[in-house]
């Protein structure tokens, strides 16, 4: 497990408090994780040849996708996996407009029709193989369920559709769907990154969602929120993205005591204002003392900004 760093974001100026405290508490149908989800699906249905393109294609980073040549008719089922296929090859970032265009792939594809006991055996055999390799990534547990168990929870799409979780940074600045369905320990895929290089790049922590979100102050227009990411703090990219999306102030600060670190940024409207780091500061233990404990005692500015120091 990792070290946990501290955060308390402060907003102020906001002028969709609503939509803020929709983004912080999750809940809500998570876009991009529904167009991960079917993305592996159809990426699935690709290799397994259960859905091909309408004209040739090459992709290097795993042959097998496009290894079954054409489809031999034009309906619309394989006019929306061809669709989908051009967005994956070319790395498309999952924003919401985005999104919404490849769940629509996704149904007019028909995929969903396709149920494990429908699959022909060297179709099952594809799909059995590749996800005995990414079971991890794909089923989202250190216990993966059964490989149809599985496969025919992806058929069930809108039943099943993923919700938000709290503070999904991929919901600020999107993701990539090549770099998703590579999955968190990549390998799959050459060339393209691993989501956990990705998310570290971009989002600063290798899980790129606040843990324990808490909002522990709520005015008119501000509001402020305290959570944890691991082992370092969300990236300045993000926040300077989130005072934007804002239309307003930010204020971030942060502390890792395993590191022995802290910072403070402020952000308006997109750009930088000011951003530093610094060690804690610590007291002296007592020598006579067995149960004295060292406190953080600076800097000042970290004092009562952060709900605790990490580690």
């Amino acid at each position: 497990m990792p070290n946990w760093c501290a955060n308390r974001l402060m907003f102020s100026g906001i002028k969709d408090r609503y939509a803020l405290k929709t983004w912080i508490t999750g809940g809500e149908l998570s876009l991009n994780r529904r167009a991960r989800k079917e993305g592996i699906q159809l990426f699935l249905a690709g290799c397994a040849g259960i859905l091909r393109p309408l004209t040739e294609q090459v992709y290097p980073p795993y042959p097998l996708l496009v290894s079954s040549g054409t489809a031999a008719d034009n309906r619309l089922s394989t006019k929306a996996y061809s669709d989908w296929l051009t967005a994956f090859m070319a790395g498309a970032e999952l924003d919401a407009e985005t999104c919404k265009k490849l769940h629509q792939h996704w149904l007019d594809s028909d995929i969903r029709h396709y149920r494990w006991s429908t699959l022909s055996d060297p179709e099952q055999a594809v799909i059995s193989r590749l996800y005995q390799q990414k079971s991890f990534d794909w089923g989202d547990s250190f216990q993966p369920s059964p490989v149809n168990a599985w496969w025919d929870s992806l058929c069930n799409g809108d039943d099943a559709a993923p919700a938000a979780e709290p503070m999904d940074f991929r919901e600020v600045l999107p993701g990539r769907l090549d770099i998703e369905v590579n999955g968190f320990n990549g390998g799959l895929l050459t060339d393209i990154p691993s989501s956990y290089g990705h998310y570290v790049n971009l989002y600063g922590c290798k899980w790129p969602v606040g843990y324990d979100a808490n909002i522990c102050f709520e005015g008119e227009n501000t509001l402020t929120v305290d959570f944890d990411t691991p082992w370092s703090p969300v990236s300045e990219v993000v926040v300077a993205t989130l005072s934007q999306l804002c239309d307003g102030e930010v204020e971030h600060w942060f502390a890792e005591q395993g590191c022995d670190y802290c910072g403070y940024a402020r952000y308006i409207n997109g750009e930088t204002e000011v951003y530093i780091t610094d060690e804690l500061e610590w007291d002296e233990t007592d020598p006579d003392d067995e149960d004295s404990f060292l406190c953080v005692t600076g800097p000042d500015w970290i004092i009562n900004n952060v709900a605790h120091f990490g580690g």
